[in-house]
């Protein structure tokens, strides 16, 4: 091999080298993706959001938890929650700027969807007709001549214009309550200062099962919420307590049916730098096959499961469902 070649082999190996070097070094080739937003989801204190045609929703974080605010004051689902402050870090596959008088190109004058996150306002318009991906924009103000659009994944529009009980939180009890009291049936289970008072005494109930049923209720949730139920004494048709049907036409009244399977609970739960007590009321009802626990005053149904029933209706022996 001549000396050329051998110098031609040596600079081939070199840059062999080299290449294998820069293309296995660490993240080297990761790609700079760009997103809708730096905001950081832990950072945010308020969400708002406003739709054509529907019910604004407001939600506010208090003690680290979220609460609706409109239309209902209620706990917030959480899973909900994260998926409104995932919007921030959605990919922008595509992002151009354009003039206030091009916003109507995209729906974005008359946005299809706003939402705030605090004071940071983000507007949505319509999709690409070939990516399927959704127009979204930052809206900084009236003033502002010059609109940066990003296109991202078009199903959020969907997940965030979902069914208001979509936001409300599936578990019975709110964050971090404190039942005091409990009535349904002829039982009544008060907090004193020795423990839990049961009324009438049962020797068979003990202090630990009573804590284990209170412990039920603050875990226990709902497979699904439904809202605007229309609950009146004279359109319901059967109840059920204790896992056993009770048919209330042969009740004495029918609102006396009702008050028999009427959970009433006195809670407290920090709330806005103070403690909120507030009584909760569940009649419990079954339509076909379905239970459902019915709050008449903001006319909500709970769709809960015959095993959610018989834990927080039964007294269970200390650690039988350990």
């Amino acid at each position: 091999m001549s000396k050329e070649a051998k110098l031609n082999t040596i600079l081939f190996v070199v840059a062999l080298v080299l290449f294998l070097i820069a293309w296995y070094l660490p993240g080297l080739h990761q790609m700079k993706y760009q997103y809708l937003s730096d905001i950081q989801a832990d950072d945010i204190q308020s969400i708002r959001i406003e739709t054509q045609n529907t019910p604004t929703i407001k939600l506010i974080k208090d003690n680290n938890s979220w609460f609706l605010q409109e239309p209902y004051q209620l706990p917030a689902n959480i899973l909900r929650v994260d998926t409104l402050t995932a919007l921030l870090n959605k990919r922008s596959y595509e992002h151009f700027s354009v003039t206030t008088d091009e916003l109507k190109r995209f729906q974005l004058d008359q946005p299809l969807l706003s939402i705030w996150f605090d004071d940071q306002q983000f507007d949505m318009g319509t999709t690409d007709p070939i990516k399927q991906q959704r127009y979204v924009t930052q809206n900084n103000g009236p003033d502002t001549e010059n609109h940066e659009i990003h296109l991202i994944n078009g199903i959020i529009y969907f997940q965030l214009h979902a069914a208001v009980s979509t936001f409300i939180s599936p578990y019975l009890l709110p964050p971090k309550a404190k039942i005091n009291s409990m009535h349904w049936l002829d039982t009544q289970i008060t907090r004193s200062d020795n423990g839990w008072l049961l009324t009438p005494e049962m020797s068979e109930v003990s202090q630990g099962s009573i804590k284990q049923l209170l412990l039920f209720w603050q875990q226990a949730q709902a497979s699904k919420v439904e809202t605007d139920i229309e609950f009146s004494v004279e359109n319901i048709q059967t109840a059920a307590l204790d896992s056993a049907v009770l048919d209330i036409e042969k009740n004495s009244t029918k609102k006396n049916a009702i008050e028999h399977n009427t959970i009433v609970l006195n809670i407290s739960y920090p709330f806005e730098n103070t403690i909120k007590t507030e009584e909760l009321r569940y009649i419990i009802v079954q339509e076909g096959n379905q239970l459902k626990l019915i709050r008449p005053d903001l006319k909500l149904a709970y769709l809960i499961s015959s095993q959610t029933l018989k834990t927080i209706t039964e007294f269970f022996p200390e650690g039988a469902l350990e």
